[in-house]
């Protein structure tokens, strides 16, 4: 529960946001609350999620047999090109959860209310640079982080929250699998 006296931090933090982000992702209800409730969570979730994006990316890049002279280059244009695709799936799967929370379970969170502590807790993300494992390991957080926050935000009990996080959560990782793979 978020103590009625909390108030967002004003001006630049990006340790507070960084502490909230994990918070978020050990599954604690007040950073989650808080963080629906905090305009400038979006914006500092945005860039954790980019740089995760930018991990995990580069590295599926940078491990292609590429010449020299153009990695960077490519890292650069792909890294780009797949960020955006990434991001808007990413998007589109936070808004399809939203949607049929809303629809099947009567949630009552809003979308931004969702989205800025789902962003912040793609922190989880970063672990996905971790080889073999990592991306499993990233996927299977992500969809915890998922129950936690429409749980919290939304209303809806944790096993309807669960479901809902794992067959839409799943859904978009293969989707994901399968457009890095082309």
């Amino acid at each position: 529960m978020v103590p009625p006296e909390w108030t967002p931090p004003t001006g630049f933090a990006p340790l507070h946001y960084l502490r909230q982000a994990i918070a978020i992702a050990r599954w604690d209800e007040g950073a989650v609350l808080g963080a629906s409730l905090d305009p400038n969570a979006l914006w500092y979730g945005i860039c954790i999620k980019i740089i995760g994006e930018l991990l995990l990316v580069g590295g599926l890049i940078l491990s292609q047999p590429i010449p020299a002279n153009t990695r960077w280059l490519l890292v650069f244009v792909g890294s780009a090109i797949l960020m955006v695709l990434d991001f808007a799936l990413t998007l589109a799967q936070y808004g399809a959860c939203h949607l049929l929370a809303r629809w099947m379970y009567g949630a009552r969170g809003s979308y931004i209310g969702v989205l800025r502590p789902l962003l912040l807790g793609s922190i989880v993300l970063w672990v996905a640079a971790i080889p073999i494992a990592g991306l499993l390991m990233s996927g299977i957080w992500g969809v915890a982080v998922m129950m936690i926050v429409f749980e919290e935000v939304d209303g809806i009990s944790r096993l309807k929250a669960f479901g809902l996080s794992l067959a839409i959560g799943t859904a978009f990782q293969v989707l994901g699998v399968l457009l890095r793979s082309r």
